[in-house]
């Protein structure tokens, strides 16, 4: 058994949540550069110039690549010889109150979400998705994600019988719906089977993607390309400006799921795509 000391966690925790805001990963980076020199609609060649010049400067001022720096998003998989010495949402809570008070990141999450809408000052809770898993080593990765893509997100139970088309309809559907609205181009995570409740967390995983992965499952990975094309056919383009890039990637995860069922989600992810990983 390996105890991992809440001080430990916290600190990197906190370096991480500053670092996620700050700074785009690099296959994102990569990707926008390259949807720039693809791009022919100068209104949206110019927009993929501007989010490069955004994230440079986010990156060496060190400040947020967005003022919506999101909701505390954080998915975990914990070894089953890990020991901590509080729970794990007490000790990610904490740092999420330090880290967005000391690198004055906006707070943006409300006590009650219909009544009273009080902000709760800390941007906390936090929401988590913990998997045990083997081993001793806790691997946190954070998602601060913003708010305007993700009320363009949506869930649908299927019939079977709907099959890929029917999951082709819905994915288009949400994307055609959302528009510019989004702020692409988005990474799209697509979650498929599980139950109502865990199909959007897989969705939403699945952003969590690198950029450039190939899905193992060569039906998947086919899957994934068409619907790119698809998305990019619509011609929403940057920022909702038209042209020929509307998404870096399409993400799907696919889980087990009842024999009656065909649970779908989809999570737009904006084109400021922030998340970091750490192992410890």
């Amino acid at each position: 058994m390996r105890t991992i000391p809440s001080s430990v966690i916290i600190e990197k925790v906190e370096e991480m949540i500053a670092s996620a805001n700050f700074s785009l990963p690099e296959k994102v980076r990569g990707k926008i550069a390259e949807l720039e020199r693809d791009e022919k609609s100068p209104a949206a060649k110019t927009a993929l110039g501007q989010i490069q010049e955004n994230s440079i400067l986010a990156e060496k001022e060190q400040l947020p690549l967005c003022q919506d720096t999101g909701s505390a998003v954080f998915f975990i998989e914990m070894g089953n010889d890990v020991h901590l010495e509080e729970p794990i949402g007490e000790i990610l809570d904490r740092a999420v109150k330090e880290a967005y008070s000391k690198n004055s990141l906006r707070k943006s999450i409300v006590e009650d979400p219909l009544f009273s809408r009080k902000n709760t000052g800390t941007n906390t809770p936090s929401f988590l998705h913990i998997h045990m898993v083997r081993g001793d080593e806790l691997k946190i990765s954070f998602l601060p994600k913003g708010g305007g893509a993700e009320n363009k997100s949506r869930l649908t139970m299927l019939r079977p019988a709907d099959g890929k088309e029917g999951v082709r309809h819905f994915v288009l559907d949400t994307v055609k719906r959302a528009g510019g609205a989004a702020c692409p181009p988005w990474i799209i995570g697509i979650g498929i089977g599980g139950t109502f409740d865990t199909v959007a967390a897989l969705s939403k995983s699945a952003i969590l993607r690198e950029i450039g992965a190939v899905h193992p499952d060569p039906y998947y990975a086919a899957m994934e390309k068409e619907l790119f094309e698809a998305v990019d056919g619509t011609g929403i383009g940057t920022m909702g400006y038209g042209g020929k890039k509307t998404v870096m990637a399409v993400h799907i995860l696919a889980a087990p799921c009842h024999i009656a069922s065909l649970p779908v989600a989809v999570n737009i992810q904006c084109h400021s795509a922030r998340s970091k990983t750490i192992v410890l």
